[in-house]
């Protein structure tokens, strides 16, 4: 009993640290799984937010350019200078303006007049542009660095460029990608502004996307450090949500534990399953020449039930409505008992208990005919205890009339199992007399001072004589008991007092062993 509670123990706690486990599997996989799910929609989200704005970043100063030219002419004198440096003071991108003709000559900035051509490159890409605009990225003496180059040419063929710093572009895409996100924007072939030197590594990287008519590209990446960062800062949440888990893992494991240890279940997959025993219980004739008979007895244990008591067993089954499947079921292990001890069982019949509603259901004979069919060993020598659960109507009688002739036509023996206790009509015993009356222990516990009760079963005996039926008491436990049932011209017995229900070895040694000191002892009583 120790061992099956340490068994029993050790397995609850294997079961509690499995929950556990799986507990933090399951929240490590939602919460990593979920963590990355999230920052790929915020890095979509984001990146298109980063890219519309660049996009109005790059209108603004198409705008603006346009704005510069509409105001100049093709001179450079000291109030289109001045205008230059008005536009340029007042620009919030521009760090330089200048005007170039429809020769691509630069003959004027903010700085003075100039000579300088526009690149061959540049001039191709403007001619070719639908609305006479492109950028360029190239060194510039005035920043000092790479610089930002943007050209607009007026139908009539004065143009303007402006000179801008990269990181007033670095500016607008700031605000919407860091400090979480990494990114680089490139003109053509050069970097137009990049902050991905200061990251460690890169976990994803988006497409490259172009801005519509200005060659300017925005890469967007998911680096490894964030991720690890914004995991790292879901720990509290990541404990609750553990432990949440393992109190569900578990309080779903004792209730399916509960489940699968509740009697309910426990009674229907030992039925299912075909695990229950069969005692059986010898019938002792008190005639010397008499035989042997057996009353075939459901025994049950239970792994976490211990012993269950067959009225448990059956009204449980009843309830499940597996009340068939267990008769079926005692049955064929009657057959099995014969099957296997074919010598010592030769003239020894078998009887089985068998609820009175089973017997009712049209499908019962047929399904007995076939089980006889499966096991030759039980024809003629199986027999039916029919229990009184209820009394019969005027519909159930003659159908039960009809169903018992059916079962005597396959050569099965009847009996009605505690008589006296139940239902049983004396109508139906005259429409249709049993084999055998068994006589409740009840009545044989007070027939020695009950006088009352000695003057009904010996009516009983008599009916039972008159119909030709054999009489069983049931109970006897004292040899007192044996005695008076005797006297009652009772001529067979079964009870303690004999023998207890074996198991089928236990009982064919008790068969075996006993048969001819019976015999003896019926003489001498």
């Amino acid at each position: 009993m120790l061992s099956d509670i340490g068994a029993l123990a050790f397995i609850e706690k294997k079961m509690i640290l499995l929950c556990g486990l799986l507990s933090v599997l399951f929240t490590a996989l939602f919460f990593a799984a979920g963590l990355y799910v999230f920052l790929l929609n915020d890095l979509d989200k984001r990146t298109d937010m980063a890219r519309n704005a660049l996009s109005q970043h790059m209108d603004s100063i198409f705008t603006e350019l346009q704005q510069v030219a509409d105001s100049s002419d093709v001179m450079c004198e000291k109030a289109d200078i001045d205008r230059l440096r008005r536009a340029t003071f007042y620009s919030p991108i521009f760090k330089e303006f200048g005007l170039f003709n429809a020769n691509f000559k630069v003959y004027c900035s903010n700085l003075g007049p100039t000579n300088i051509s526009v690149y061959k490159s540049i001039v191709s890409r403007i001619q070719e542009s639908k609305d006479r605009k492109t950028v360029s990225l190239m060194n510039s003496n005035t920043l000092g660095e790479s610089t930002f180059f943007a050209f607009y040419q007026r139908p009539d063929g004065l143009g303007v460029n402006g000179l801008a710093s990269p990181s007033s572009f670095a500016m607008t895409v700031d605000q919407i990608l860091l400090p979480d996100y990494a990114y680089e924007l490139t003109l053509g072939k050069q970097v137009l502004f990049s902050n991905r030197n200061h990251i460690v590594s890169g976990l994803l990287e988006t497409k490259k996307e172009t801005l519509d008519d200005w060659a300017i590209e925005l890469e967007v990446l998911l680096t490894t450090d964030l991720y690890e960062s914004r995991l790292l800062a879901l720990w509290p949440f990541m404990f609750v949500c553990w432990l949440l888990l393992a109190i569900i893992f578990c309080s779903g494991y004792s209730i399916s534990a509960y489940y699968r240890r509740s009697l309910r279940h426990c009674v229907k997959r030992a039925i299912k399953n075909n695990a229950m025993e069969v005692y059986f219980q010898p019938i002792v004739s008190l005639n010397v020449e008499g035989q042997y008979e057996m009353e075939a007895l459901i025994r049950w244990r239970s792994a976490h039930h211990g012993q269950v008591s067959p009225l448990v067993i059956v009204d449980m089954a009843d309830r499940l409505g597996l009340i068939d499947e267990l008769t079926w079921m005692v049955i064929r292990k009657v057959g099995d008992f014969y099957r296997d001890y074919p010598e010592p069982l030769r003239d020894i019949n078998i009887s089985v208990n068998v609820d009175r509603h089973s017997l009712l259901k049209e499908s019962f004979a047929p399904n007995l005919a076939s089980i006889l069919d499966e096991y030759p060993e039980l024809k003629g020598r199986l027999g039916l205890e029919v229990t009184e659960t209820s009394a019969l109507n005027a519909i159930d009688l003659p159908l039960m009339v009809s169903r018992f002739e059916h079962i005597k036509a396959l050569d099965i023996h009847l009996s009605v199992d505690d008589f006296g206790t139940g239902y049983a009509g004396l109508d139906f015993l005259r429409r249709f007399p049993y084999d055998t009356l068994k006589l409740d222990q009840i009545f044989i516990a007070s027939l020695k001072d009950d006088q009352f009760t000695r003057q009904i079963l010996t009516s009983v005996t008599k009916l039972a004589k008159e119909l030709n039926m054999k009489l069983v008491a049931e109970g006897v436990e004292q040899e007192d008991q044996l005695d008076a049932v005797r006297e009652l011209g009772v001529d067979r017995v079964q009870g303690y007092y004999f023998c207890r229900p074996l198991p089928k070895e236990q009982v064919i040694a008790w068969i075996e062993e006993h048969a001819a000191n019976m015999e003896q002892d019926s003489t001498r009583l």
